[in-house]
């Protein structure tokens, strides 16, 4: 059997897994008599049986039917069987599969919410894992999900694309796609289960892929050995040279708040967090040498060097690599040789390798709005992961996340404070109250109401989530944790003065404003970011990226101003005097809204849009690839996630060359 499922925003996957019990069914068993178990869970529409259908379809159908299920289609090789996307559903399968007697293969293709309890679900015995993700976007959920395959000895396939129109159409009626998609699909079947006629122990595993900095790193140590003798020696080196540059990148992630942090403590003494650029471009280099000599390269021939060594931030590393390798180990013999070996001129090739690695602000971060309105919780709310929640308990996760590290579990927040509008939307979506509650009754308007991942981290989040004062909600629901300090999940006094908003921002929203903000100018902030609704901590981080809080500042580009408005955006946002302090921060906070308006929410994309115009935002849907607006709005963020308004990682790492 075989489990599939969507990541991330990736649609599509319905079609894909269709394709593939497809093509298993022609090249397992060739002719009319085919067929195979097409299990929905979650189908929003009935389908009815096609003229084409196989002798074996139709057979599957009379089962199914017979079995008493109503919601079954002989769809030519295909036999389609719908039911709903619930816990109850998933455990119908079992003897499901057992009545219908399924010779060939049987795919279940259900929500990702279901998937950990369908790998749970012992009675299933899966033998693959098919993932439609879109990648490069959904690299690191999409790493997660194999690695959890792998850690289960299952076979896992990622499906990088949809398929066409005409191709999904075709599978979904149990036919061969054909066309380009034909020879995708099938390598994709092959590596789900294996060539038929191939001896067991010939089918093995399917190849791990890198897909991302967070998985490739993490299994840096162990990746050349599993690709063996399958890639060619550039391919090898290539693959070594990717991880080192990788390695270096997601150090200049690790450490990018440190060089945003204090120099000195409170009593003057030397802070030990604090890094200069020196010290940050030094332990960026380190790590990528040790990646080398992980993978068994001589960091000696490794050449890392910064190509924006000089910006305030640099967050770019490239890694060039000439190494020789014995031709002989690509023949899968133990003997091999990297740089720094000899080797006679008949077993050993030189290769070249570059790769060019960047910690980038991802293409959204958090939401702009600091207040929670609609229902539920009302107040101040803080950022984790660009996810909102009340702030003491942003405050109780950074201290839960820390301690989960230190395990070697990093954990990710899927969702958090939602409102009564976002929860009615989300519930004409699924209408299951088991599984998400009508609107009004959900815990998450209180925002305090943690949904964490990934799957692996549950059993550690039961055992060590109460000593930070969060509760597992249900047994039904692993991932769902509630804070239970403080005041009682939407109580009145948890919105009010005296509340949340004192406990833990200090009393007002002024006093959760970084230490470095002025005393002169925190009051302006404060009421710019209520007026317009935008954080007052990306006011004041913006703010000292643009001027240092220099109300008289001019650049040489022409702007001018605490906020550094150009006289053009000035007159527009009616700031007559783009010298006076106050009036500059409520335009600059006037504008953000608006261009947090514009990009949909995304502090990255409005950041950008302010530095580089809208239109080039507007043109690709990212932050442009100018050095300067990349620099600028990965140094804000660094200065929020500095004073705690987000949580790391802000940054992105991933290949760019």
């Amino acid at each position: 059997m075989i489990l599939t499922t969507e990541l991330g925003e990736a649609r599509g996957g319905l079609p894909v897994a269709a394709a593939v019990g497809v093509a298993v069914s022609v090249e397992q068993e060739p002719g009319p008599a085919s067929g195979v178990l097409l299990a929905e869970l979650g189908s929003e529409r009935g389908r009815g049986p096609t003229m084409l259908a196989s002798a074996r379809a139709r057979e599957l159908e009379e089962r199914l039917r017979g079995a008493g299920f109503e919601r079954v289609a002989a769809r030519g090789r295909l036999c389609w069987l719908g039911l709903a996307a619930t816990e109850e559903a998933l455990a119908e399968l079992p003897p499901v599969l057992q009545a219908v007697q399924v010779g060939g293969l049987a795919i279940v293709h259900l929500p990702a919410r279901l998937w950990p309890l369908a790998l749970d679900q012992r009675s299933l015995c899966p033998q693959a894992g098919l993932f439609r993700a879109d990648l490069p976007a959904d690299r690191a959920l999409a790493a997660l999900a194999v690695r959890e395959l792998r850690e289960r000895q299952l076979r896992a396939r990622i499906a990088a694309r949809p398929l066409g129109r005409v191709a999904s159409r075709r599978a979904m009626a149990g036919l061969e796609v054909g066309g380009a998609a034909a020879n995708r699909v099938s390598r994709l079947a092959r590596g789900l289960v294996g060539r038929a006629c191939a001896p067991a122990a010939q089918r093995g595993q399917a190849l791990l892929m890198v897909l991302g900095a967070a998985f490739a790193i993490l299994f840096a140590a162990a990746l050349l050995a599993a690709l063996g003798g399958a890639l060619t020696a550039t391919a090898r080196a290539q693959r070594a040279v990717d991880l080192v540059a990788l390695s270096g990148a997601r150090s200049l992630r690790d450490d990018f708040a440190r060089l945003f942090t204090a120099p000195l403590l409170p009593g003057g003494a030397p802070n030990p967090r604090h890094l200069d650029r020196r010290e940050y471009l030094t332990r960026a280099a380190e790590a990528a040498r040790e990646a080398a000599t992980r993978n068994g390269v001589d960091p000696g021939r490794v050449r890392v060097s910064f190509p924006d060594a000089a910006s305030f931030a640099p967050l770019r590393v490239r890694a060039e690599l000439v190494a020789s390798v014995d031709t002989e180990a690509l023949r899968g013999r133990p003997k091999r040789r990297w740089a720094g070996e000899q080797a006679s001129a008949r077993d050993a090739i030189e290769i070249e390798a570059t790769a060019e690695a960047v910690a980038a602000p991802p293409p959204a971060s958090a939401s702009s709005r600091s207040t929670a309105r609609g229902g539920g919780y009302s107040g101040p709310l803080a950022y984790r992961q660009g996810k909102p929640m009340r702030p003491d308990v942003a405050l109780a996760f950074d201290w839960l996340a820390a301690a989960a590290l230190r395990a070697g579990v990093w954990l990710v927040i899927n969702s958090a404070y939602r409102s009564d509008a976002e929860q009615a939307r989300l519930y004409a979506e699924h209408p299951d109250p088991r599984w998400v509650a009508p609107p009004g009754q959900s815990l998450h308007r209180c925002g305090t109401e943690l949904d964490l991942g990934p799957s692996s981290a549950y059993r550690w989040l039961v055992a060590h989530a109460p000593r930070f004062g969060f509760v597992r909600r249900y047994s039904w629901e692993p991932w769902h944790f509630g804070y239970e300090r403080g005041p009682a999940p939407c109580s009145p006094v948890a919105g009010g003065p005296g509340g949340v908003h004192g406990s833990a921002e200090g009393g007002t929203a002024g006093a959760g404003l970084p230490s470095f903000v002025p005393a002169g100018f925190r009051a302006p902030v404060v009421r710019a970011a209520a007026r317009w609704d935008v954080s007052a901590g990306l006011l004041a981080a913006q703010l000292m990226a643009e001027s240092n809080f220099n109300p008289f500042a001019v650049s040489a580009a022409g702007a001018q101003g605490i906020a550094q408005f150009m006289p053009g955006t000035a007159r527009a946002y009616g700031l007559g005097d783009p010298f006076d302090a106050p009036a500059a921060i409520d335009a600059q906070a006037h504008l953000m809204s608006d261009l947090l308006g514009q990009f949909g929410g995304s502090v990255s994309l409005a950041l950008a849009a302010y530095n580089a115009g809208p239109a080039a935002v507007a043109a690709c849907d990212c932050v442009p690839a100018y050095p300067e607006t990349q620099a600028y709005v990965a140094r804000i963020l660094g200065l929020m996630g500095g004073a705690g308004e987000l949580a790391a990682p802000a940054l992105e790492v991933r290949l760019v060359d």
